[in-house]
C-alpha cells in the first residue's frame, strides 16, 4: 500500500513565499502594494532558485519597477480605442476626426504588403522599439501602395491610359476621349512609357505614414504616464516627419492673373488671401462685421470647421495666436470693399464670401474653383494655401520681421512662421548684384596718365626699368590686390 506524499507548505520568505510541489519542483508567489497576488511564471528546480527570483522580483519592485514585474496585458487596440473616447472632450472636431481616420486605417488593422503586422490584439507590454521598428517598415510599404494606386485612379478621372497625358504634356494632339492614335501609342512606348502622374514615387505615402506613427507614439507616451509602460518604445529617427515639395509662393502679377480667371464673385477672395496671409478657413469665415473698410483691417476670430457627416460649422482659430486683427495694402481693402457691397449681404453676420446661394465655401467647392483657375494661367500646384505661403513671403520681401510675421499670419512660434519665409530666385539675384556691387574696385576718377614708354618715345629719351608699363599679369596681380584690400575693409 502508497501514501500519498504530502504537499509542503509554503515557506515564507523576507519576500513572497516559496513552495514545494508534489512534482519536486518549487513555486514562488508574491503580493504587490495593492493587494494582488501573483505566481512565477515559471516553477523552478531547486528552493534557492525559486528565492533568487522572489529576491530579483523584490529589487525591481523596490526600484519603481512593477512594469518589469508584471508588464500589462491591456490589447493595444483596447488602448487606442480608450484613448480616443477620452480625447473626445479635448481635441478639436477636425483633430478627432484625423485621429480617428488615421487610427482605422493604420493602428487598428493589420498593414503591409509582402508581410503584415497587426498590433491590435497584441498587449502593450509586447510592443518593442524592434515591433515598431517592423511595423513602420510594413507601414511605408503600404501607404506607398495605397498612394501610387490612388494617384493612378486620380489619373484616370482626369485623362485616362498615362499615354493620353504623356501625349498632351508633350504636345502631341491626341483625343481627349476614346481611342489613343496607334501613333500616340507607339510614340509612348518608344519613350518608354512614362507616367507622367507617377510624381515623386520615393516618397508616395510618407505624409500617411508619418501622421500614423505620429498618432501611435502619441498613445504609447499616454500608456506611459498612464503607467501602463515603463518607456515609449516607438521611437524610429525621421519617422514622424515627411518630405514635402517646396510650394513656390506667386509673384504679384501672377495673384492677379488668379485672381481674373476666378468667376467674379470669388476673384477678392484670392486678393485678400495672397496679401493678408490668412489660412483657407479662416477666409470663408470672415463676416461682415470683421472687416472694417475704413481701417482697411480684418479681424480674425474663428474659422471653418468641416468634419465628414456633419453641417459645416465655424470654430474658434488654430491657436491663440489664430486670433489677430490683420492690415491690408490700401489697394486690396478696395477692392474688399467693393466685394461686400456687391456680393456680401448687409447684415453684420453676413459671411463676406459665400456660393452663390448664400452657402458657405467648402473645402471641396473651392478646390474645384482653384484647378480651373490655376489651369488658365498655368500654375498647376497652385492650392489655396499657396496663397497664404505667398502672403507671408510677400509680407517677408516688404520688409517684416520675424515676429511681425509670426504675428501676422497667426503662428504661435517663430519655427513656424519661419516655414512661410521663400526666397525667389529673382530676390537672390538681386542680392548676389548687391554683394558684387562691394567687391568691385571704386572707379578712378582722375584721367589715365600717359605711359612712360609712350612719353619717352615721344621725347627720345629711354625709361629706367622701373618705371616700365607693367605686363598683363602685373595688372591682374594689381587688381586682385585692390579686391582683396576691399574685402580686408568689409571684415
Amino acid at each position: 500500500m502508497t501514501t500519498k506524499r504530502p504537499r509542503s507548505r509554503g515557506r515564507r520568505a523576507e519576500f513572497g513565499t516559496v513552495t514545494r510541489l508534489p512534482s519536486g519542483r518549487y513555486r514562488a508567489r508574491y503580493t504587490l502594494p495593492d493587494g494582488s497576488r501573483h505566481t512565477a511564471p515559471k516553477t523552478f528546480d531547486s528552493d534557492r532558485q525559486a528565492r533568487d527570483y522572489l529576491t530579483r522580483v523584490h529589487a525591481e519592485l523596490l526600484a519603481g519597477n512593477a512594469l518589469t514585474v508584471t508588464p500589462t496585458q491591456t490589447p493595444f487596440g483596447e488602448y487606442v480605442r480608450t484613448y480616443l473616447e477620452h480625447a473626445a472632450s479635448r481635441l478639436r472636431p477636425r483633430t478627432l476626426d484625423l485621429y480617428q481616420r488615421t487610427a482605422a486605417l493604420w493602428l487598428l488593422r493589420a498593414v503591409g504588403i509582402t508581410s503584415r503586422i497587426d498590433l491590435t490584439p497584441l498587449p502593450l507590454s509586447a510592443l518593442t522599439p524592434s515591433l515598431i521598428r517592423s511595423w513602420h517598415t510594413a507601414l511605408l510599404e503600404h501607404t506607398r501602395h495605397d498612394a501610387l494606386a490612388q494617384r493612378t485612379r486620380g489619373a484616370s478621372r482626369r485623362g485616362g491610359h498615362p499615354a493620353r497625358l504623356w501625349a498632351r504634356s508633350i504636345g502631341l494632339p491626341v483625343p481627349a476621349t476614346g481611342r489613343i492614335p496607334d501613333g500616340v501609342l507607339r510614340a509612348w512606348t518608344a519613350a518608354g512609357t512614362p507616367d507622367p502622374t507617377a510624381g515623386d514615387d520615393d516618397n508616395a505615402g510618407r505624409t500617411a505614414a508619418a501622421g500614423a506613427y505620429r498618432l501611435l507614439r502619441t498613445v504609447l507616451a499616454q500608456a506611459v504616464h498612464d503607467g501602463l509602460l515603463p518607456s515609449n518604445p516607438a521611437h524610429v529617427k525621421g519617422a514622424a516627419t515627411a518630405p514635402h515639395r517646396e510650394r513656390k509662393p506667386l509673384a504679384a502679377d501672377d495673384v492677379e492673373r488668379l485672381a481674373v480667371a476666378m468667376p467674379d464673385r470669388y476673384r477678392a477672395a484670392v486678393r485678400v488671401a495672397a496679401w493678408s496671409g490668412l489660412r483657407p478657413g479662416e477666409l470663408f469665415a470672415l463676416r461682415r462685421s470683421d472687416v472694417d473698410t475704413t481701417a482697411g483691417t480684418l479681424t480674425v476670430t474663428r474659422t471653418l470647421v468641416e468634419v465628414p457627416g456633419q453641417p459645416v460649422a465655424f470654430g474658434p482659430p488654430k491657436s491663440a495666436a489664430g486670433r489677430r486683427t490683420v492690415n491690408l495694402p490700401a489697394t486690396i481693402a478696395a477692392a474688399l470693399a467693393d466685394h461686400l457691397e456687391t456680393h456680401t449681404a448687409a447684415t453684420d453676420g453676413a459671411l463676406v464670401f459665400t456660393t452663390s446661394s448664400g452657402k458657405a465655401v467648402t473645402a471641396s467647392a473651392r478646390s474645384s474653383l482653384m484647378r480651373t483657375a490655376r489651369a488658365r494661367i498655368d500654375r498647376h500646384d497652385v492650392t489655396w494655401h499657396h496663397l497664404r505661403h505667398t502672403g507671408a513671403t510677400l509680407a517677408a520681401q516688404a520688409g517684416a520681421t520675424q515676429a511681425e510675421l509670426q504675428a501676422r499670419i497667426g503662428h504661435s512660434t517663430a519655427r513656424a512662421a519661419s516655414i512661410y519665409q521663400h526666397a525667389a530666385a529673382d530676390r537672390d539675384r538681386a542680392l548676389a548684384d548687391r554683394l558684387d556691387a562691394l567687391l568691385a574696385p571704386p572707379a578712378d576718377p582722375d584721367p589715365q596718365p600717359t605711359p612712360p614708354a609712350e612719353a619717352a618715345a615721344a621725347t627720345g629719351t629711354t625709361t629706367p626699368n622701373h618705371l616700365e608699363a607693367p605686363t598683363a599679369s602685373s595688372a591682374a596681380v594689381a587688381r586682385y590686390s585692390t579686391r582683396r584690400g576691399h574685402l580686408a575693409a568689409l571684415a
